[in-house]
């Protein structure tokens, strides 16, 4: 574990909440063993509900405030497996949820309109059972097309498709790598319209990109989610119009 982190990795404690039937207190206790054992960077929470009971939402709304409340920077992963309720990001429940785990499928699967509200980083997708590299390689860019983030693509099968690597892994890395230094860099354009309205002009990858605003640079706040199909869009911003100095960010 401190081998994996100190080299820039990131570890995870598996924790199953039975789809809500488990005990909250019984799922806190194992999240809080995980933390006293590894120090761990965050919690992935299986059996996920994906409906929109308000009891469910309640349970995992409590289990994120929970898991974010033993550090910073934490990382809560919720795995429905399949497509799932947009509350469960916005409550929050979830800072990543995983929307596809099957072993079959996915050239033809489809996603929910609302995920391009939101970042890729909240999207994760694990397709396993994929025997070779040439369809792991279309998946990887499947999942670029979908909005997704977080990515493991294994030829791995059977009750447990995720105890051994796939034959194709370097492939995966070294393919995913590319398409990473592939992108190009995110640039911001600012401009004044006539009323006085800021305009900020986002260049860069298409998808999703959050536009963030500080009048200190110190203090960072969302101004707004936009999606593009090409390598441009822009965002007004009528607030800058009443403020002495205005700062912005964008991340994909």
């Amino acid at each position: 574990v401190n081998s994996l982190r100190t080299n820039g990795g990131k570890v995870i404690g598996y924790v199953s909440t039975a789809y809500a039937a488990r005990g909250t207190n019984a799922v806190m206790t194992d999240i809080g063993r995980y933390f006293s054992w590894y120090a761990v960077d965050g919690i992935f929470l299986d059996e996920f509900t994906n409906d929109a009971d308000t009891n469910h939402l309640n349970y995992y709304a409590a289990l994120h405030q929970y898991i974010q409340a033993k550090g910073t920077n934490l990382l809560v992963v919720g795995n429905p497996g399949i497509n799932a309720q947009e509350t469960y990001l916005t409550r929050p429940c979830a800072d990543v949820l995983v929307t596809f785990e099957v072993d079959s499928g996915y050239a033809t699967h489809v996603v929910d309109a609302w995920v391009t509200n939101h970042l890729a980083r909240r999207f994760c997708h694990l397709p396993y059972a994929v025997a070779s590299a040439t369809t792991m390689t279309n998946d990887v860019n499947l999942a670029v097309a979908h909005n997704v983030g977080w990515l493991y693509v294994t030829g791995d099968s059977g009750a447990n498709p995720w105890d051994t690597l796939p034959t194709y892994w370097t492939n995966e890395v070294n393919y995913i790598q590319s398409l990473n230094q592939a992108l190009p860099p995110t640039t911001l354009k600012l401009s004044r319209m006539t009323n006085g309205v800021a305009s900020v002009q986002i260049s860069g990858a298409p998808g999703t990109y959050e536009l963030q605003t500080t009048s200190n640079l110190a203090n960072w706040s969302p101004l707004a989610t936009v999606s593009t199909a090409t390598n441009k869009v822009s965002v007004t911003d009528s607030n800058a119009t009443t403020l002495p100095r205005r700062f912005y960010r964008a991340r994909q």
